[in-house]
């Protein structure tokens, strides 16, 4: 079943560089994930999230995020993590065998943001690297509907404001598009709203 999903993830973003897909793992996988990021909110690891420039009606934001996050460590793994990490894996040698990325690495943390939190209009690429090349959301929320609010709204076109769709935040869907081609941003919502947010990485390089 995961190769069935992989495959719709790779034909997607081969045809329009971004790929939604529902029930990516199991629920029981999504359940374990979710509680380990509340606990982790609860013991106080969670931080709150930082970044570099983001848009908000054309100029530069001034607070462009309100989330709190975990970064996941590939050799301190617990085992509910190491679940969601094997399934990254198999789907970062499909897209180097289909795309030739050379990726080689995941970076990932927990996210979760408080009711009415946002994170503005952004590109997930640093100004002096590009070597996040694949973003990667898996959503962690039960029983989420659409008065929740939350989407994530993607921009399909770089020059376009009204040009974009909203993907429910629903738990299970998993999100993945090309880092360096949109612009996205998160819309605030009625609840909290959790995910584990990654990048698949090349090699870094530095902008001359």
């Amino acid at each position: 079943m995961l190769s069935l999903k992989i495959q719709s993830i790779i034909d997607a973003i081969d045809k329009e560089g971004y790929a939604v897909i529902e029930d990516f793992l199991a629920l029981n996988i999504v359940a374990e994930l979710a509680g380990e990021a509340d606990m982790l909110q609860q013991q106080g690891a969670m931080k709150a999230g930082r970044t570099g420039t983001v848009i908000k009606n054309n100029s530069v934001a001034t607070n462009p995020r309100g989330d709190f996050i975990y970064w996941l460590a590939e050799h301190e793994l617990s085992s509910i993590q190491n679940q969601y990490w094997q399934a990254m894996q198999v789907l970062q040698r499909a897209l180097n065998q289909h795309f030739y990325l050379g990726l080689f690495d995941l970076e990932a943390h927990y996210a979760i943001y408080p009711t009415g939190a946002v994170y503005h209009k952004h590109l997930d690429q640093f100004r002096e690297k590009q070597d996040r090349k694949i973003s990667i959301i898996f959503y962690l929320n039960h029983d989420w509907s659409t008065k929740d609010g939350g989407a994530l709204r993607l921009y399909l076109n770089k020059d376009s404001e009204i040009d974009y769709i909203d993907i429910q935040p629903d738990g299970g869907k998993l999100v993945v598009f090309l880092s360096d081609q949109f612009f996205h941003e998160v819309l605030p919502a009625t609840r909290e709203r959790r995910s584990l947010t990654g990048w698949f990485r090349q090699r870094g390089s530095q902008l001359s």
